[in-house]
C-alpha cells in the first residue's frame, strides 16, 4: 500500500528529512546520471537532453524529483531550505524554484490521497509489491495508477509528446526531470518489493489474507537494523545509539559508488547490459519485475524482532555488507545503462 507518513515520521518533520532517507541518496541518483550521460554522449538524444535541461547537466538533474519534496504547500508552496542541501543548490534559483513550486500544485492531490498518506509526487518515486508475486502487476497490492511504474510509463508519453495517463499533471522538461529520477527509484530494490509482517515478525502475503495497514513496513522504513555494518550514531550525549531504519541503509551508496567514480571501465560495463525490446512503455513493468527479484536478495536471511511500537528490529546475516554492495554496483549500473536506452528510445532524433 501507498507509505503513510504518520507510519515514518511526522508531517512537520518531513520537510527536513534528509534526500537519502527517500531513495537512492543524491550520489547513487547523480552516479546513475553519470552513467548515462557517457552512454548517450553524441548521439541525437544528447542534443535533447540539454536542450529540455536548460543548463543542468544530467546527473544535476537527477535529483530534481527529490529536491521538489523541500517545496512547501501548508507555507504557500515556498522552498525554506535553500542551502540545506548541496545536491539541490544548482535547483535553488528562483525560476526553478518557481518551477518546482508550479509542478507541487498540479501533482500534489490530483490522486487523490486518502488521510494521512503522502501527496501525489511522492507516491510517484516506489510501488510495495509483496515479496511472494513474481513480477510487477497493476492491482498487487502496494501498486497503483501513480506508482514509481506508472511515472515512468507516464513521462514516457509526455516525452514522446502525448498526453499522460491520468493522474499525472507533466510538461515536457518536467517529463524528463521525472523520467531521470524515477528510473534511478525503481532500480533501489525497496522502492519495488516489500515485505510485510505481523506483530510477531513473521512475514505475510497481503495479496491472500487481505491488506492489514499494521503489516506495512513501508518499504523497509519501518524495518530498524540491530546489528548495521557501519556504527549507529547517538542521538545525543548519553542516549543510546538510533539504529538506521533498512530503507536508509539501502538508500546510502558507498564513496567507491559516488558519481566521481564512474570511469571508463563502469561505463564499458553498461554498454554491455542488454538492451530493452519491444515498445517502451512495457519497460518500466520489466525493469520493477527484475528488482522485485533483487528485493529477495535484500530480505533473504533476515531475522525480525515482534513489533514495538511502529517499527520492527531486523538482524543482518553474516556476510550481508557484501551482498549489499554487490547489488548495489548492479543495480546502479543497471539503472544508467537503461536510463540511457529510453532516452535515446524517446529521443531517436
Amino acid at each position: 500500500m501507498r507509505r503513510l507518513l504518520a507510519t515514518v515520521l511526522t508531517a512537520a518533520l518531513s520537510t527536513a528529512l534528509p534526500l537519502s532517507a527517500h531513495a537512492w541518496g543524491a550520489d547513487g541518483h547523480e552516479t546513475v546520471g553519470a552513467i548515462a550521460a557517457r552512454l548517450i554522449a553524441g548521439s541525437p538524444a544528447e542534443a535533447r537532453v540539454n536542450a529540455l535541461l536548460g543548463g543542468l547537466t544530467l546527473p544535476q538533474a537527477t535529483v530534481w524529483a527529490d529536491c521538489v519534496k523541500g517545496i512547501v504547500p501548508k507555507l504557500g508552496y515556498t522552498y525554506p531550505n535553500v542551502g540545506k542541501y548541496a545536491s539541490c543548490a544548482p535547483l535553488e534559483t528562483p525560476a526553478r524554484i518557481a518551477e518546482m513550486a508550479d509542478y507541487v500544485r498540479r501533482n500534489q492531490t490530483q490522486c487523490h490521497p486518502k488521510p494521512g498518506e503522502e501527496s501525489c509526487h511522492q507516491q510517484y518515486h516506489y510501488t510495495d509489491v509483496a515479496l511472494q508475486r513474481s513480477r510487477y502487476l497493476e492491482g498487487f497490492t502496494g501498486t497503483s495508477n501513480h506508482d514509481v511504474v506508472a511515472a515512468l510509463r507516464a513521462s514516457i508519453q509526455v516525452l514522446r509528446g502525448q498526453p499522460a495517463t491520468a493522474p499525472f499533471d507533466l510538461k515536457p522538461r518536467e517529463a524528463l526531470l521525472l523520467m531521470v529520477h524515477v528510473v534511478g527509484d525503481m532500480h533501489e530494490p525497496l522502492h519495488v518489493g516489500a515485505i510485510y509482517l505481523d506483530h510477531d515478525g513473521h512475514e505475510v502475503d497481503p495479496d491472500k489474507t487481505g491488506f492489514d495497514p499494521a503489516t506495512n513496513t513501508t518499504g523497509g522504513n519501518a524495518i530498524l537494523v540491530a546489528n548495521p555494518h557501519k556504527p549507529p550514531q547517538a542521538t545525543a550525549p548519553g542516549q543510546p545509539p538510533r539504529l538506521p531504519r533498512l530503507h536508509t541503509l539501502w538508500d546510502d551508496v558507498p564513496a567507491s559508488m559516488a558519481p566521481a567514480e564512474v570511469d571508463d571501465a563502469w561505463v564499458a560495463q553498461a554498454r554491455k547490459v542488454k538492451p530493452s525490446t519491444g515498445d517502451a512503455l512495457d519497460w518500466p513493468a520489466r525493469w520493477a519485475t527484475q528488482s522485485l527479484e533483487e528485493a529477495r536478495l535484500v530480505y533473504d536471511g533476515l531475522s525480525f524482532a515482534p513489533k514495538q511500537d511502529k517499527t520492527w528490529t531486523a538482524t543482518l546475516p553474516t556476510g550481508y555488507a557484501q551482498r549489499e554492495d554487490m547489488i548495489k554496483r548492479r543495480e546502479l549500473t543497471l539503472a544508467g545503462a537503461r536510463l540511457a536506452q529510453l532516452l535515446q528510445a524517446v529521443f531517436p532524433n
